[in-house]
């Protein structure tokens, strides 16, 4: 016979258990949200992402094939051979030049900034209803892993591109059924996007994502359009070492690199490199880089702020119509206004956030190479207006955060103040990782990267750096190719040696170390056999 305590302890576990079945139950009603994305996620890419060509033959045009340098260069060599023969001299300019427009001629734009050749586009294919569909992944729906992929021709100017994007997200949400998108955009895809938020509005618009973005224009295209080149040995080195990488192959090629910049090798090479740059670019300067890149209203939308007014009334002064003029200043106005435009949007409901990457120099064959950047955008301009000490250099000891002395947005290393950012909650930075490191890219770095915009896109709310223990304002891939939340105790750069020593002395004493850390690297590599 039961008694009254058996009975009591019964309904006392029946209880417990109801509880917790009904805690477990509301749990998993209130994660579902967070884990599943219900809305379609497009990717928004970036400057050639797509390649361009001439759609009656299929041949690629831009980047320029292995055949269409080769006939360039077949070219310029008779030139060179035939003012030999003639006895005149040798004169690189005009066979130079002639070289150039051959081998750009298939994405050479009109004075209006118009294809010259009409049956020249992009290679993007856009998707099929079914295409689309097949994004919907039934555990978590929509996703940064498998996103909408959307691609353009870069040639264009951005009142064009923007039209064609809104085109683009009306067709998904007609075949998905829904009302709004996520956007992604990396890139030149960032311009693209502020342009069409500036035009149509935030009507179609749940989250955007602005990836590596060259919103601001990169150094990397400015310079060149203001004749701004040169060399050095520190950032060829830079550069070197970080195409590398970190496995064996990129440690023994890194150590055998250094070896040679010890000896003054690569330092002789730097030197010729630099001394022919300058000589055959004044040479392309004046005479093609205003008919093939001038003439490209796209390209315009890379230009930084501060260099827009030189390039638009001395480069292209006489190459460019009236109506070209018209299209560039459109894009100039819409990047003036860029951060009213975003605040415009998130007024209305629409998340912004914004990701950069540094720890690069930018390509080492502008002035502005010392800029720390994702070795293609600049930092200042990606996060929206960051301070940032030069790729090799960190921020003054006596450098005191500028804005909002309420919270610390200085990273752990000492190169970047975020609290001058636009957005400085809204900015991530991530180190070790370049701009072509995206997405759709290397494996390690892309699972990584996925999930925290996956984490982005499925936040309640706003998200910010200081919602994530995970995500925090500044993180750095680890030789180990992890992704971690960066510390002063973790910080590390993969950019390797930059320093040449003085004196034979000590130079040898720099080779025998590399010499000894090459013996260890490869012990370790045959260690685990």
């Amino acid at each position: 016979m039961n008694t009254p305590k058996k009975y009591l302890r019964r309904m006392m576990c029946a209880l417990l258990s109801l509880l917790l079945l009904c805690s477990l139950t509301v749990a998993a009603s209130a994660a579902k949200p967070k884990a599943k994305n219900e809305v379609p996620v497009i990717f928004v890419a970036g400057f050639m992402s797509t390649k361009t060509i001439d759609m009656a033959t299929g041949e690629t045009l831009f980047p320029p094939s292995r055949e269409r340098i080769t006939a360039a260069a077949q070219a310029l060599a008779q030139t060179a051979a035939n003012r030999l023969r003639s006895n005149r001299e040798l004169s690189w300019k005009y066979p130079l030049n002639q070289a150039a427009l051959r081998l750009f001629d298939g994405i050479r734009c009109d004075e209006n900034g118009e294809p010259i050749n009409a049956l020249t586009g992009t290679a993007y294919i856009r998707p099929t209803k079914a295409q689309i569909l097949k994004k919907y992944h039934k555990d978590v729906g929509y996703t940064a892993a498998d996103p909408i992929y959307y691609s353009y021709d870069w040639r264009l100017d951005l009142r064009t591109l923007a039209q064609k994007l809104h085109d683009f997200i009306e067709y998904v949400c007609d075949c998905t059924g829904a009302e709004k998108v996520k956007l992604i955009a990396h890139s030149m895809g960032t311009c693209v996007t502020s342009t069409y938020m500036y035009v149509y509005g935030a009507e179609y618009l749940d989250d955007v994502i602005l990836y590596m973005g060259a919103l601001n224009g990169s150094s990397s295209c400015g310079d060149p359009f203001e004749n701004n080149l040169g060399v050095d040995n520190a950032s060829i080195m830079a550069a070197a070492n970080a195409m590398l990488g970190t496995d064996l192959k990129g440690e023994l090629l890194r150590t055998m690199l250094d070896i040679l910049y010890q000896q003054g090798v690569v330092g002789a090479g730097v030197d010729l490199a630099d001394k022919l740059l300058i000589g055959l670019f004044d040479r392309l300067y004046s005479e093609s880089m205003p008919y093939i890149f001038g003439r490209i209203p796209g390209f315009w939308a890379l230009i930084p702020a501060e260099y827009y007014d030189m390039v638009r009334n001395e480069f292209a002064a006489g190459v460019v119509s009236d109506v070209f003029y018209q299209k560039v200043d459109f894009y100039h106005t819409v990047q003036a206004h860029e951060v009213e435009t975003f605040r415009k949007m998130m007024q209305k409901g629409v998340g912004l956030s914004v990701l950069t990457k540094y720890g690069y120099p930018l390509a080492p064959i502008v002035q502005s190479r010392e800029n720390d950047s994702d070795f293609v955008v600049d930092v200042k301009y990606s996060s929206l207006g960051a301070t940032c000490a030069r790729y090799d250099e960190t921020l003054p000891d006596s450098y005191v955060q500028q804005l909002h002395p309420e919270k610390n947005y200085i990273s752990p290393d000492r190169k970047i103040d975020a609290s001058t950012c636009a957005f400085p909650d809204q900015t991530w930075f991530v180190k070790n990782s370049s701009h072509t490191d995206t997405i759709t890219g290397v494996p390690f770095k892309t699972r990584q990267e996925q999930q925290m915009l996956q984490w982005i896109l499925c936040a309640d709310g706003q998200p910010t750096v200081w919602d994530n223990p995970d995500y925090p304002q500044y993180m750095v891939y680890l030789p180990d190719g992890s992704l971690a939340p960066l510390t002063a105790e973790n910080n590390c750069d993969i950019l390797g040696n930059r320093v040449r020593e003085e004196g034979f002395a000590a130079q040898a004493q720099k080779i025998a170390a590399d010499l000894l850390h090459m013996v260890k690297v490869l012990f370790q590599a045959v260690k685990p056999f």
